[in-house]
């Protein structure tokens, strides 16, 4: 696999300087594009790794304020996975990461790349989603679908400078997330909030399928400059992942 690292931080560079950024505005994104050491806290080894970021696996959902506004239209988004759920396909990372059963997406956003024919689909989910910082460049935002039966093996996401969250949806008993050294189930209707740059895994080990709206949120220690270098960032590593 090829490393994103020195094409990523020479088109950063580039960047900053056209935008009259100073080097030392990004002293921490390029130093996680240079590292040669990428272990974290215990459990965390993403690819690319910001330092002085608040690490923890689980974050309390009181702490977003976006939150309440997204469990407010839990109903309306559920209603929505429900009628697309024959266009959910299978997830681009389930040959590589499900160790059993079905895992299927639907894609809202994907590293940049926003996918207009779901969004006119689900209006009451696009609007919901809009209230989140960086719904569109933070990373990913999906319904994700996980059939009876289905395991999703231990893996650390791409990088630290963002926050996952979950709403429940569709959740029987019997199926949990695993994230550094807690395991936890969802509730439907609430959202729970982890930092995928942990070890993570998921299981469904019930007779039902199990459903959340997936989506990401910049990590609340990033500066404005490092959101916005980052939101540059994110085609290129969009390309390398692809």
């Amino acid at each position: 696999m090829k490393d994103p690292r020195s094409a990523s931080l020479m088109a950063m560079k580039d960047w900053a300087h056209r935008s009259g950024i100073s080097p030392s505005q990004l002293s921490r994104i390029e130093d996680a594009l240079t590292a040669t050491e990428v272990q974290g806290a215990p459990y965390q080894k993403p690819v690319i790794l910001c330092r002085g970021l608040e690490a923890r696996p689980w974050h309390d959902s009181s702490q977003f304020g976006w939150v309440r506004g997204i469990e407010q239209r839990f109903a309306e988004i559920k209603a929505e996975l429900l009628s697309q759920y024959e266009r959910i396909e299978t997830h681009p990372e389930a040959s590589s990461l499900a160790l059993r059963g079905q895992w299927n997406s639907f894609y809202f956003f994907h590293m940049g790349q926003r996918f207009d024919q779901n969004h006119a689909a689900c209006p009451d989910t696009v609007r919901a989603l809009s209230e989140v910082p960086g719904i569109e460049t933070a990373g990913m935002a999906y319904f994700s679908v996980m059939a009876p039966g289905t395991q999703v093996k231990p893996h650390c996401g791409f990088t630290n400078t963002r926050i996952r969250c979950h709403l429940g949806l569709v959740v029987p008993p019997d199926c949990a997330m695993r994230v550094g050294g807690e395991t936890r189930g969802w509730e439907e209707g609430k959202c729970s909030i982890f930092d995928d740059s942990f070890e993570h895994e998921v299981r469904n080990d019930s007779d039902r399928y199990r459903a959340v709206l997936l989506f990401d949120t910049w990590h609340p220690g990033l500066s404005e400059i490092e959101r916005q270098a980052l939101t540059f960032l994110m085609s290129a590593w969009r390309a390398f992942l692809a």
